[in-house]
């Protein structure tokens, strides 16, 4: 029967553990290295802090990695990015690689945009795809001009039954808009009463009348200081107009939203570090209380008097080895093979009687205590 030798069953194991280790660290990095793939190139002006091994999406679907990046040595500006695909996956050669933002904590991907199913002009490796980008607001809420519809919408207006919302939520919005239409006619009886009020003081009008063609002429005569001032007015507004202030407040808006996701997203973080601390601090009770095998090590005065004693022999074979390295420099060793050493009784080692002196010593101190 054949029969390996130990020397060829180590070379085994260690090309096994080769093996194993480089198809570990190629998957740590994304990359199967027992499946078919295939190469694709995107050449890009700005990759925006993308790194190797992003993920590749299409439609929210990972279907490869970014496996390398380096500048195009034809012009030194352009960077090529090198896009790992599953070998499965067809994708046309028209095809856009988007660059876009993951979350607002950071992070890069590659979605692959499709307008048309792969038939005769799918991309092989070795083909390169056509490059784009997104922002991080057109990654999260889409393209502005999506915004169009919802703006429509609003000014069209929605046909809803604010009575029967007010009367199952009074405290939402439709409660507030009934509240509102109350007040309205509130202050159409408010207007009735002050038509009548007026009329019961038309005398008391006049005067007042009077009163302010009196102002009138007096604003008539500063007639030129107030123009200047309008007009500076009217050139504040027109500086405020072109500022943008309703594109700010949409930005604003949406940071505020941004801001609001953060928040959430730290407080679940909180409450899993709440029952980690306190996972923490019932594993420290345990080990005080000497509860699982760590607990027992730390309480346990036999295994400490164990190392002590270990620690005495190790300084007793120090000493015999300074005092009698001649024992040691002889030593063969055989990796391979059954050649053993010839054993030695350690009680005829003068070094064993010290050990013997010292345990003694040991013990006479304890019957003593």
């Amino acid at each position: 029967m054949f029969k390996l030798s130990n020397e060829v069953k180590i070379g085994l194991l260690a090309l096994v553990a080769l093996a194993l280790g480089f198809w570990g660290f190629k998957f740590l990095k994304g990359m199967n290295v027992l499946s078919s793939s295939k190469t694709l190139y995107v050449k890009y002006d700005n990759v925006d802090q993308l790194r190797p091994s992003s993920p590749v999406f299409i439609k929210g679907f990972q279907v490869g990695m970014v496996k390398d990046m380096y500048i195009d040595k034809t012009d030194d500006k352009t960077i090529i990015v090198v896009l790992d695909i599953h070998g499965n996956v067809d994708i046309p050669k028209d095809a856009i690689a988007t660059i876009i933002g993951m979350s607002l904590m950071g992070g890069k991907a590659v979605e692959i945009l499709i307008t048309h199913p792969c038939d005769d002009d799918c991309a092989e490796s070795g083909d390169y795809l056509i490059g784009g980008s997104k922002s991080l607001i057109e990654s999260l809420l889409g393209s502005p001009d999506d915004f169009d519809v919802y703006t429509e919408r609003i000014k069209k207006g929605l046909s809803i039954d604010f009575d029967s919302l007010a009367k199952a939520n009074p405290n939402g919005i439709a409660g507030s808009v009934v509240a509102l239409d109350n007040s309205i006619h509130n202050i159409e009886d408010m207007t009735r009463q002050l038509n009548e009020i007026l009329a019961l003081n038309k005398q008391s009008i006049a005067t007042i009348t009077g009163n302010f063609a009196s102002i009138s002429g007096t604003l008539k005569a500063n007639d030129k200081n107030i123009s200047e001032t309008i007009a500076n007015l009217t050139a504040l507004s027109e500086q405020l107009k072109n500022a943008g202030l309703d594109q700010t407040s949409k930005k604003a808006a949406s940071a505020i939203d941004s801001m609001a996701m953060s928040l959430s997203a730290l407080k679940a973080t909180l409450a899993v570090t709440t029952g980690t601390l306190h996972k923490v601090d019932t594993l420290a009770q345990n080990l005080i209380g000497g509860k699982g095998l760590v607990g027992k090590t730390l309480t346990d005065e036999e295994l400490y008097d164990n190392l002590v004693s270990t620690s005495r022999h190790l300084h007793l074979l120090l000493q015999d080895l300074r005092m009698h390295p001649e024992r040691y420099n002889t030593v063969k060793l055989k990796l391979f093979g059954k050649k053993r050493t010839k054993y030695a009784n350690p009680v005829d080692d003068p070094a064993y009687q010290l050990l013997v002196d010292s345990l003694e010593r040991e013990y006479s101190r304890k019957v003593k205590n």
